[in-house]
């Protein structure tokens, strides 16, 4: 099985003030995977448009989007403070160049921010490639960013007061103070409930939430202040249990070794265990007729017939 991929990325970037669309992010992990800390300043940095498809699962190249997404990443600043307390503002990428007839992006790192990606000192986030580009939402992605920065740490609670974690997450314009989700309501479902659904079962992590609410003088509904999160970590599994899992996904569920593979990269052995599970019960019940297909649909798998 190949090993997944992983981003080392410090935590400058991780609580930067930026937006990006789900394209701009995926681009950007796909070179931050590549950054070693040995390359040459001048080093340029190949995205295949074709590995992005089948990493997110499309069938569809999209090169338009992916140039609309570069010519923003070339020009789009983000706002972070150093550990010196200086303040950055910068953009992710000097130059981007698409070669004709390869489907390849050629992308020049900005300088200013290279030294985040290779630096690895104590401040990093660690986050897997394969996960992080999966994530549908742009909101779900950079929650995952934040998460990742508490995954090996001992106590996994952290509390982000919620105007700065709207800030990280572009829900609140830096430049107009305009608040797309001014009521905790619409936060919630718009941005939290989305980010568990797609985190939570399909990452190496999991987390909860709740609401820490302020004081208000007279009556009346208190406001939210501060979000108080919690972090689960599955750790990597047991090279013997993966085995075991990929051996049932493939002779007992009736998967291709290709989606085996892709299954418990994108799933942690817990959820994989616990929705086959499932999926034996209700094959049981005779309400699954192909459970090969059957077992594609659920981990989110594009069968287009080859199912064993």
């Amino acid at each position: 099985m190949p090993k997944p991929v992983e981003i080392w990325q410090d935590n400058v970037l991780t609580v930067a003030r930026y937006e990006m669309t789900e394209a701009e992010k995926n681009i950007l992990y796909m070179v931050v995977a590549q950054v070693r800390k040995e390359d040459s300043p001048m080093k340029m940095y190949q995205v295949s448009v074709k590995e992005m498809a089948n990493l997110t699962g499309s069938d569809e190249l999209k090169f338009e989007t992916y140039k609309k997404a570069t010519e923003k990443l070339v020009g789009r600043v983000f706002q972070t403070t150093l550990p010196n307390g200086n303040l950055l503002q910068a953009s992710f990428f000097a130059s981007a160049e698409y070669k004709k007839g390869t489907g390849i992006i050629e992308l020049e790192l900005s300088q200013k921010v290279r030294p985040f990606y290779v630096d690895l000192s104590q401040r990093f986030t660690k986050i897997q490639l394969v996960a992080a580009i999966s994530l549908n939402s742009a909101y779900a992605k950079r929650i995952y960013e934040l998460l990742c920065m508490y995954k090996n740490m001992k106590d996994k609670t952290f509390t982000r007061n919620l105007a700065e974690l709207k800030t990280i997450l572009g829900v609140i314009d830096s430049k107009t103070g305009e608040d797309s989700y001014p009521t905790w309501t619409k936060f919630e479902t718009r941005i939290l409930e989305v980010a568990a659904k797609e985190i939570n079962g399909h990452t190496d992590l999991s987390f909860t939430y709740k609401p820490v609410y302020g004081d208000r003088p007279g009556r009346g509904r208190k406001p939210v202040v501060e979000v108080e999160f919690e972090v689960f970590y599955q750790a990597k599994p047991e090279p013997a249990q993966m085995s075991n899992l990929h051996e049932r996904l493939v002779k007992q569920f009736r998967l291709r070794p290709d989606q085996a593979d892709t299954v418990l990269a994108t799933h942690s052995t817990e959820v994989v265990t616990r929705q086959l599970y499932d999926i034996q019960m209700k094959a049981a019940d005779g309400k699954v007729k192909n459970v090969g297909s059957y077992t594609a649909k659920v981990f989110g798998l594009e069968t287009k017939g080859k199912e064993k």
